[in-house]
């Protein structure tokens, strides 16, 4: 059994470059030599398929950057709550 997906999922993306290559096919040619996953994004984008939409996100709002880079508490702390993610309090830090 497979599910079907209702809607567009929305991916946030921090490159300009990438969101442009992704929607303009005419940059195929001088893109030939990008992995496949790359070419499956676009596939996925195009305006018959419509799978996926890339918007730009600022990479200051990037909320992925809390599972990737090491980051000064303010802004974990901002993400997290961009996330959802309660504050779990220790006994010692509250």
């Amino acid at each position: 059994m497979s599910e079907q997906q209702e809607r567009t999922t929305i991916i946030y993306c921090d490159n300009k470059s990438t969101i442009t290559m992704a929607k303009n096919p005419v940059h195929h040619q001088r893109t030939k030599h990008i992995a496949i996953n790359y070419h499956f994004i676009r596939e996925a984008e195009a305006k018959a398929n419509k799978q996926i939409q890339l918007e730009y996100c600022m990479t200051k709002d990037q909320v992925s950057n809390i599972f990737t880079k090491a980051l000064p508490r303010v802004k974990f702390e901002q993400l997290q709550i961009m996330l959802g993610v309660p504050e779990i309090c220790i006994k010692e830090e509250c």
